[in-house]
């Protein structure tokens, strides 16, 4: 039986990842800072504790979904956010590095951010990094430390730059600050202008495709995760609203751009489509599962 590493795996996408692995069959061995019922509490700061504990496990598959993930926390402490992306990164793949006759597959869960502004789109993998945050900077970082184990030290590593993730079990991020923010204020005040654009990818799409780059044979090493679709904001806000049954009039946009925030994305997904990946959720099915599963959650806590 294979046996499968998910560090983060408290996170929205450990979180999928780790029940997407067990229902077919995997031994499944869940990494996060405390414990819980799926996770054993790793401090990935420790390089020694890691080298220990990949020792005795020696799982065949690393998906490496520990980190921070959020950019206007990154803005105001970039210290924080160096030290949960960056450092864990390096002791995750130094720890791998020093273990004897051990070299599993890893796959580093990076950042459509490492693009920031494209000049052109589709965004291939061959474009230039441009980081707007430290939390693009530092993820850029840690595709560089990716690429110089994969080269010195022949490491075999997967770089899955994500997109614009969303689904059942996100609290945070556009569609969960859209929810709380209609709760607070009955209304939708948005920054941007809404022409800003996105190319976003269901959890249970994204899980798929980050499963074929883990089993790809390809030399490809750096694939774009995404639908390659470019959704703007005011669409997706709109899809929002309809699905909670909130009237369009109630959508205000400031047309202030945070810091951080590129203007547009869509991914050229040729990479990953040569796998076999293709989108099964569309964006208006997936936010209508998303306000779907919003009202389970709110019902409950009545």
């Amino acid at each position: 039986m294979e046996k499968i590493l998910i560090t983060g795996a408290n996170g929205f996408i450990g979180t999928a990842l780790y029940e997407f692995y067990v229902r077919n069959g995997s031994a499944v061995i869940g990494w996060n800072r405390s414990e819980s019922v799926r996770c054993c509490a790793v401090d990935m700061m420790n390089k020694n504790l890691i080298v220990s504990a990949l020792g005795k496990e020696r799982p065949d598959y690393i998906f490496h979904c520990a980190g921070s993930a959020d950019v206007t926390k990154s803005v105001s402490d970039p210290v924080m956010d160096y030290e949960s992306n960056v450092s864990i990164t390096q002791y995750l793949l130094q720890a791998v590095y020093e273990i004897n006759n051990y070299n599993p597959r890893i796959v580093f869960l990076s950042s459509a951010g490492v693009y920031g502004n494209p000049v052109t789109l589709p965004i291939k993998e061959s474009d230039s990094y441009n980081p707007l945050s430290p939390y693009a900077l530092h993820k850029v970082m840690c595709e560089q430390l990716c690429n110089f184990y994969y080269k010195q030290y022949r490491l075999d590593i997967k770089i899955a730059r994500i997109f614009s993730a969303y689904g059942r079990g996100l609290k945070k991020q556009i569609f969960w600050d859209m929810n709380r923010k209609f709760h607070e204020t009955g209304r939708l005040d948005m920054f941007g202008t809404g022409e800003e654009s996105r190319d976003y990818i269901y959890i249970s799409d994204l899980v798929r495709a980050l499963n074929l780059i883990s089993r790809s044979d390809e030399k490809e090493i750096v694939y774009n995760v995404a639908n390659g679709v470019e959704t703007t904001i005011r669409t997706i806000t709109e899809e929002f609203a309809l699905a909670k049954g909130i009237d369009k009039s109630e959508i205000l946009f400031n047309g202030d751009v945070r810091e951080g925030d590129p203007f547009n994305w869509r991914a050229d997904i040729t990479n990953i489509s040569r796998l076999g990946y293709y989108p099964t959720v569309q964006i208006s099915d997936g936010i209508a599962d998303y306000v779907a599963w919003l009202t389970e959650i709110e019902s409950s806590e009545v």
